[in-house]
């Protein structure tokens, strides 16, 4: 079995004509980011490697949600992150080691919300994150799949989905 977990920065400053990548968060943000990862680890989707966007926003809320995640997975800032589509996104996933059985993914709309949308096919999962995906939103998925190649061409079954407003 694989696990694939979706995290969406959390809330950033609004731009004023700086560099996007070096938005840093918001206060918000900044509170909404350890209450995730609280949650998240309290619900047991711990990952053993996250993959996260160079951007600012998407290593702070990195380091915010990081001291919750027991034990400390490896963590791996990638360039081909920041923006990336879903369709990247799912091929990183492919790529990733068969002995990590879970990954985290810290990036951006709208390749996050994309991917927890295609993963998550019909139902009320599906209903909701279609609704909003909010900053700091959190969606896991399961694979049977045995291999991350086989994971990222199969089906997935939704476990998840969590943002800062219904915790």
């Amino acid at each position: 079995m694989k696990r694939l977990y979706l995290l969406r920065h959390a809330k950033a400053v609004a731009g004023h004509g700086g560099a996007d990548h070096e938005r840093a968060l918001a206060d918000r943000g900044r509170s909404d980011a350890p209450a995730m990862g609280k949650a998240v680890a309290r619900r047991g989707y711990l990952p053993g490697l996250v993959l996260c966007s160079t951007a600012r926003r998407t290593a702070e809320t990195l380091d915010l949600v990081l001291p919750f995640l027991t034990p400390q997975p490896l963590c791996r800032l990638e360039p081909g992150l920041y923006h990336a589509e879903a369709a990247a996104i799912l091929g990183r996933a492919a790529a990733i080691d068969d002995g990590v059985g879970a990954v985290m993914f810290i990036g951006h709309n709208p390749g996050l919300e994309d991917l927890a949308l295609k993963l998550a096919g019909d139902g009320d999962l599906a209903r909701r994150i279609g609704e909003k995906f909010p900053t700091c939103a959190f969606a896991a998925f399961e694979s049977p799949a045995a291999d991350w190649r086989s994971a990222a061409a199969g089906r997935w079954t939704p476990l998840a989905f969590l943002t800062p407003a219904g915790l």
